[in-house]
């Protein structure tokens, strides 16, 4: 796995991303949460690796145990930045598993780091792994995941355009 430790995020030089093309395809659950004090997710692209990393803030409404993130939320943001980074490689694709370890609980309020890479694609099959950090690197959460490609029927269906070729847009 990748291992960052970072005091302050984002970082100089980091460049915010949107990993998806356009709004239908953000339309993912992290993004609607951000607007009920659950989550902000950011994505920027690192400059010294190239890497896709996400800097999350859990607000108020992400608590499960008290005083904790609630797991299910730390899944989300895991499974989004996995499939972000699939995207980002030119890789439209849907989850097909996740594979999470939880290490330690995250404490609500908290600021993390999620890390992520494509590890590898065949076929219509990619997979990517990613971690979630604290401030002092504190390891909270690790995931590995495959997806599967889209092809451009189920592209259009589901997002009512053609698959186009375009990269993702900064934002």
């Amino acid at each position: 796995m990748l291992e960052t430790l970072i005091e302050d995020w984002p970082e100089a030089g980091w460049t915010r991303v949107s990993p998806f093309p356009f709004s239908a395809a953000r339309a993912a659950f992290a993004g609607l949460t951000a607007d009920e004090g659950r989550l902000e997710l950011a994505y920027y692209r690192r400059p010294a690796d190239g890497a896709l990393v996400a800097v999350a803030d859990f607000g108020p409404r992400a608590e499960g145990a008290p005083g904790l993130v609630h797991g299910g939320m730390i899944l989300t943001v895991l499974d989004e930045a996995l499939g972000a980074a699939c995207w980002v490689a030119g890789h439209p694709s849907l989850t097909v598993r996740l594979s999470t370890e939880f290490r330690l609980s995250v404490p609500l309020g908290a600021r993390c780091l999620v890390e992520t890479r494509v590890t590898g694609a065949r076929h219509r099959l990619v997979s990517a792994e990613g971690t979630l950090r604290g401030r002092d690197g504190t390891l909270y959460a690790s995931a590995e995941g495959r997806f599967m490609r889209l092809d451009d029927a189920t592209y259009a269906r589901l997002f009512g355009r053609p698959a186009s070729p375009k990269s993702p847009e900064k934002s």
